[in-house]
């Protein structure tokens, strides 16, 4: 589970705060010039932090994708309340929030995800990176105790799977150009998350 606040000691407190100023300074950034056009140099300066401290917290520039997971995680575990609505309620209003999110910075998304799979330092960084994964993981699990999923599915796999599906979506080896709206991406990502290949009931054979 994510350590909350009150839970980290100052020293952590502040290296959370750092990572996240550094986040938000390359936002800014690659909002203005460009995902390609903005250089650690230009991160760190606009974070007033030394590149020591950059390489502290991220290993490239496509790495800041962790912080980008670890806010959305964040914010919508923030945003569970009880009563919880059902475990495939929230899965659906997951994908939304990250949909609304992606949507919003889709180019700098785009970027981010081709430079991180391309980049050996990224994908070995990301075996540390379990804020989505351990939230997804959580949720189905729950849904097995209610009933909702199948208990011969390990979480941990319903997991990785629901994120391997939303990382092939969002860096454009799936959808191209506009081709499908974000409403269909989002129908026919749910309808794999929930049924798989198994035809709908208004389907032929």
């Amino acid at each position: 589970m994510i350590a909350t606040e009150p839970d980290l000691s100052r020293r952590d407190r502040k290296k959370q705060r750092t990572r996240r100023e550094i986040y938000e300074a390359a936002m800014r950034l690659f909002a203005r010039s460009g995902f390609g056009a903005v250089t650690i140099a230009d991160i760190c300066k606009e974070a007033d932090v030394g590149r020591g401290t950059f390489f502290l917290h991220f290993a490239s520039k496509a790495a800041l994708l962790h912080e980008f997971n670890q806010r959305v995680a964040e914010e919508f575990r923030a945003s569970l309340r009880e009563p919880r609505a059902s475990a495939r309620a929230e899965l659906e209003a997951l994908v939304e929030r990250m949909s609304v999110e992606l949507v919003a910075q889709a180019e700098i998304m785009t970027a981010m995800l081709a430079e991180f799979f391309a980049s050996p330092e990224a994908l070995a960084a990301a075996s540390h990176d379990h804020a989505l994964p351990v939230l997804v993981g959580e949720i189905v699990r729950r849904g097995q105790e209610r009933g909702e999923f199948s208990h011969r599915l390990d979480a941990r796999l319903a997991a990785a799977s629901f994120l391997a599906t939303a990382g092939a979506i969002v860096s454009g080896r799936v959808f191209r150009g506009g081709e499908v709206s974000p409403e269909e991406i989002n129908r026919q990502f749910l309808q794999l998350t929930f049924s798989g290949l198994s035809p709908t009931p208004g389907e032929r054979s």
